[in-house]
């Protein structure tokens, strides 16, 4: 008995192990096992779908732990920097963008700054000056070592290290100071603080050493009445020598400062009095000096006038105002202009001069006019962005460069626009209207004043439809782009592969005699397309003076000439006149537009006796009740012959049948340089030059192989291609030049026709365009794009084999 009730505790004790081992397997199973995973004294690689090393993770070769790419693209090209000058430096701005690239890459990671003698200088290491790290662009300053002219220019790196190709180089010229040098202001503080040059110690101490420290002069040390008022000369102290919060609110007397001395933006106009009629004008350009000063302003009132005469070229710049902003704000800049006969200068601006906290230039935005029309007011305005660290914006008015003659500003602008100018989605709302910007960055909806308007809408970044800059709209199943078409197609083709029915008619009342002698009757004119049908159908009534013999019908054409009885025939018919009694005649013919000729068309029916009594005579003529007519009726669009003689034997061979048949691309491909294919686009067909990085691009689109086996042995009566535009390098549209290829399939290198059709494309528009002059059955499997030229007119994309609305070719042809 007592094994038993050992046997049983053993038992249950077993159960409960194995019980817990289930339960333990069940958590184990339920728990990721990732969080167990490590990479021991190694890295992990990283390969691309075909089996290239893009990076690694883990422990480097240096000991090091990071994340590396390898074997990265290089970035693209910059575009261009805008450079302004300052003293003794440049600030250099990036916009952000990319003269080759729609897109800043993924891997981006800084834009160096490099400074050269020459414009064409090869960017290195010994040129480098200042980095941009932010991929919405920005700007820095950078020192010069001289006042020479110096040419800037953008290299991008990525994170592997790997720069890009360099932007265009722009020169600037740094700012000087008038009169001394700085550097010898700084070999005088030298000079000063340095005991071992003799005569030193003596200035030293009888200026006072508190006085060469900085701040070491404060307010409270200053008695009252020490400076008396006649002490001070009118702009003997200008606000340029007044540090920030030198003068705090205890020491201004109440009333010192009036409301009218006071200078505040009026609404959302930044700038105090911008149309200069008060006091806080008058103090303006009091603190300015020479050579501002007050003069009749734009229609009415008040403007400021700058005297530009100068020895040397100067710029004469004059402070509006100072407000706090914050980087990415945007303002819109603007004023009435006005220059003399004499004036001479680069431009005539009013600016943006961004400081940050410390009061140290970031750069420069302007509004300028480099060649205004002298005696006449004109309005120069535009839109400018804080750069990144920038805390207050200085708007100021500018003639740069001068050397003679006088300007006048007036009505001036500071507006906040409300929006940000970073990339991406976004909004912005200024006194022009309203912009959109897509998820890329790219402006979709323009409704703004001063400038063409368009919209462009996108469904998961895709274009879908557009309304461009000329007022045409373009929208994915519907197109209106002067006439109305779907699918590409015309409205026209829809209506005209219809019967258009009677074109000319003419009806007859009245009698013409006539003999043996051809004599004309009646004269219709119409004008004849040659891709129709035509139907021409006469009706009389014929009387012979006696019985006998034959009416002779003749309808003859002479083009747009004056048709007359030797005009060449082009349909005859013949009527027994057994009777001596009326009876009706007719002549009809039918052929297509092409055997008449394109354009106007006049017709003439002639008539005489033949074969009949000695002086018979004929009347050729329509009743009241029983009216002749001639009339020429539109029957459809042109059909090709295809009939044959048959004998009725059998023996005779199939006759010829017509065939309409549609082919949707098989493959296509863009190719840069008109050489190598360029897989970066995939299917997607590029045309025309953007910068150097891709050349002047072409494209090869190819159909199925049942194209080759269709049109062997086959005659094209009409050969068709429709295309997908997608963009163009102007809002406007741009041009396609089209040619054919022998390609059964995508090939490495381009190659095509010489022989090319240019039609002309709006922005998201497909179209048929008839391509019958340059395909020919027997060679061409397929179509090129390769207008080979730089003109950016030609610089677009279409959509290529796989994508909504592929390439498509349609072939008319008998066989």
């Amino acid at each position: 008995m007592a094994n038993f009730l050992d046997i049983q505790t053993d038992a249950r004790r077993l159960a409960q192990v194995l019980a817990d081992l289930e339960k333990r397997l069940q958590d184990l199973e339920r728990t990721s096992q990732a969080s167990y995973t490590s990479i021991d004294g190694g890295a992990l690689d990283i390969y691309d779908d075909d089996g290239n090393l893009r990076g690694s993770v883990g422990v480097q070769g240096d000991g090091s732990v990071a994340v590396v790419a390898v074997n990265s693209t290089p970035p693209p090209t910059p575009t261009a920097p805008a450079v302004e000058p300052v003293l003794a430096g440049l600030v250099v701005t990036w916009d952000g963008q990319w003269d080759d690239s729609y897109a800043t890459p993924a891997d981006y990671e800084r834009m160096q700054v490099h400074v050269g003698l020459a414009a064409d200088f090869t960017p290195d290491q010994s040129t480098l000056s200042a980095t941009i790290s932010n991929k919405a662009g920005g700007a820095v300053t950078v020192a010069t070592a001289s006042y020479a002219t110096a040419h800037i220019r953008l290299v991008a790196v990525n994170s592997s290290g790997l720069t890009g190709p360099a932007s265009a180089a722009v020169a600037g010229t740094p700012k000087q100071v008038d009169g001394p040098d700085l550097s010898a202001l700084l070999d005088l503080a030298v000079w000063l603080k340095d005991e071992s040059v003799p005569g030193s110690k003596l200035v030293r101490e009888t200026i006072g050493a508190d006085l060469l420290a900085a701040n070491s002069v404060v307010a409270g040390k200053v008695a009252a009445d020490a400076i008396s008022s006649r002490e001070l000369k009118a702009q003997s102290v200008t606000a340029g020598k007044i540090a920030a919060g030198a003068v705090e609110t205890p020491h201004i007397s109440v009333g010192a400062v009036r409301p009218d001395q006071i200078a505040v933006g009026q609404g959302t106009n930044l700038i105090p009095d911008p149309s200069f009629e008060s006091a806080a004008t008058a103090n303006t350009i009091a603190a300015g000096g020479a050579p501002w000063a007050l003069a009749p302003g734009n229609r009415a009132g008040v403007g400021i006038f700058c005297d530009c005469t100068a020895d040397v070229a100067t710029y004469f710049t004059l402070v509006l105002a100072t407000v706090p902003v914050l980087p990415g704000e945007q303002f819109w800049l603007g004023t009435d202009i006005l220059v003399s006969e004499d004036y001479a200068a680069q431009a005539v601006k009013i600016l943006a001069r961004w400081e940050d906290v410390a009061g140290d230039v970031l750069g420069y935005s302007v509004v300028e006019a480099t060649a205004p029309e002298p005696g006449r007011w004109e309005r120069i305005s535009g839109q400018v962005a804080a750069p990144q660290g920038t805390m207050q914006a200085v708007i100021c008015l500018e003639a740069s460069a001068a050397t003679s003659g006088w300007a006048v500003w007036d009505n001036a602008e500071a507006t906040a626009i409300f929006g940000r100018v970073m990339g991406g989605a976004r909004a912005e709302v200024g006194p022009q209207g309203v912009r959109l910007y897509d998820d890329t960055g790219e402006e979709a909806v323009s409704l703004v004043t001063g400038q063409p308007q368009f919209l462009t809408l996108r469904n998961g970044g895709t274009a879908v439809a557009t309304i461009d800059d000329q007022g045409n709209a373009a929208f994915s199943d519907v197109s209106v782009a002067g006439e109305l078409s779907v699918g590409g197609e015309p409205i026209s083709e829809f209506l005209g592969n219809r019967p258009r029915g009677i074109l000319a008619i003419d009806y007859q009342a009245v009698s013409v005699t006539g003999g043996t002698s051809e004599l004309g009757f009646v004269e219709l004119g119409f004008t004849a397309e040659t891709e129709r049908m035509y139907r021409v159908v006469f009706h009389a009534l014929a009387n012979p003076s006696v019985a006998g013999g034959e009416l002779q019908l003749r309808l003859r054409g002479s083009g747009s000439a004056k048709p007359t009885i030797g005009s060449p025939q082009i349909q005859y018919a013949t009527h027994p006149m057994p009777l001596d009694s009326s009876q009706r005649v007719w002549l009809e013919l039918v052929c297509p537009g092409r055997d008449f000729g394109a354009g106007l068309q006049r017709l003439l029916i002639t008539f005489k006796c033949a074969y009949g009594p000695s002086g018979q005579t004929v009347d050729l003529y329509g009743g009241s009740s029983s009216k002749g007519v001639l009339y020429v009726e539109d029957i459809g669009p042109y059909i090709p012959e295809t009939g044959g003689y048959n004998t009725g034997g059998g023996a005779e061979p199939d006759p010829a049948r017509s065939y309409t048949k549609t082919y949707t691309a098989s493959w296509s491909g863009s190719y840069a340089n008109r050489s190598g294919y360029n897989s970066y686009y995939g299917n997607k067909c590029l045309q025309g030059y953007y910068s150097g990085t891709n050349g002047t691009q072409a494209a090869l689109i190819g159909f199925p192989s049942a194209l080759a086996t269709d049109l062997s042995g086959a005659t094209i009566q009409k050969a068709e291609v429709y295309l997908y535009a997608d963009h163009w390098y102007y809002a406007s549209g741009g041009s396609a030049v089209i040619k054919a290829h022998s390609h059964t399939s995508r090939p490495a290198k381009f190659s095509s026709d010489s022989d090319g059709k240019t039609v002309t494309w709006r922005r998201n528009e497909g179209k048929w365009v008839d391509i019958t002059s340059v395909f020919d059955s027997a060679k061409w499997r397929g179509i090129a794009l390769d207008p080979n030229s730089t003109n950016r007119t030609y610089y677009g994309s279409f959509r290529g084999a796989g994508q909504t609305y592929p390439p498509k070719l349609r072939v008319t042809y008998t066989k």
